[in-house]
């Protein structure tokens, strides 16, 4: 489906069917939904587009689902809402290109904005930082800890447990059991894949996939996994927990893997021509101002950084 869907038309087909996914709509709300999408064909395309959006992503499960929009605690929903808004209007096209975050994050126990990066002291004593767009849900209980990487990436530094517990890290790819480390999980999600990279700075972890046997990594190294097999450990990159400071290290690196790393952590779109992208990197970069960061790169490259709009961007020869 290309049709070019009205934005106000996709805010009004999010809010429909988000209704009607929470079980809303009685049968007089149902006749004013009918009597909605035949109004105009913005409203029709609208709607077609909010149910692919639906049956692709899976994404408005009923427990998030409440009565009105204005309640305290309706924020997940707004964040919802706002999102399916922004699938209906991009489309297939760009679905791709687009970072969603799986409903599960929006009521996870902790969890980040896109650009942020905060630090939670955890009840035994761990240390856990979640990166750009993450979040986590925390259950400690007699037998175990269990950290929940509902997506994105975070770092943990364990601590004893007097009770001897176990430190688990859960994703959609299986799990990772720490035995005394400092650690880093990053969850992987894309339309078609999901994975699970591990970097392992001090002590040691056992990763093991849902169906696969496990694998042991040690400090220094670093492997990533999906649900049927871990690969190799391979050695860990250097700088590679410099997010943690809020920096981003270029080592002549090429320069679209950088955009990538920095794409992370702002909103919208970041392009590189690839007439540009094997332009080497050297330096280290504040995260926290990334209009600031592509301006640097501007000034020491023969680049242009073309702003098409304050959701697009395209870094392009100079």
């Amino acid at each position: 489906m290309s049709t070019t869907i009205d934005a106000r038309a996709a805010r009004e087909a999010a809010h429909w069917m988000m209704r009607l996914q929470g079980g809303e709509l009685d049968a007089a709300a149902q006749q004013g939904l009918a009597r909605w999408r035949a109004a105009h064909p913005d409203h029709e395309a609208a709607w077609q587009r909010a149910e692919q959006v639906c049956r692709t992503f899976g994404m408005l499960p009923p427990p998030l689902a409440m009565p009105v929009l204005d309640r305290p605690a309706a924020a997940p929903r707004r964040a919802i809402l706002k999102t399916l808004t922004v699938l209906i209007v991009a489309g297939p096209a760009g679905w791709a290109m687009l970072r969603v975050t799986p409903w599960q994050a929006w009521t996870a126990d902790l969890r980040t904005a896109t650009g942020e990066i905060r630090h939670f002291p955890l009840a035994d004593g761990s240390g856990l930082s979640l990166n750009t767009a993450s979040a986590a849900d925390i259950v400690f209980g007699a037998a175990l800890r269990l950290v929940h990487l509902r997506g994105g990436e975070m770092h943990v530094a364990t601590s004893p447990d007097p009770l001897r517990r176990p430190f688990i890290v859960r994703t959609s790819n299986g799990s990772i059991r720490a035995l005394g480390t400092r650690f880093t999980v990053r969850q992987e999600d894309s339309l078609l894949d999901a994975r699970t990279h591990v970097a392992v700075s001090q002590g040691t972890v056992e990763v093991r996939p849902t169906e696969g046997r496990p694998v042991i990594v040690q400090a220094g190294w670093q492997a990533s996994f999906d649900e049927a097999a871990a690969g190799a450990p391979q050695p860990l990159a250097q700088h590679a927990s410099a997010w943690l400071k809020g920096l981003l290290y270029a080592d002549d690196t090429p320069l679209d893997q950088v955009l990538a790393q920095l794409a992370r952590y702002r909103h919208g779109v970041v392009r590189c021509d690839p007439a540009v992208a094997r332009l080497r990197v050297s330096g280290v970069y504040q995260l926290h101002d990334t209009d600031q960061l592509l301006s640097l790169l501007q000034a020491s490259l023969p680049i242009r950084v073309r702003r098409h709009s304050r959701w697009w961007i395209s870094v392009e020869p100079a």
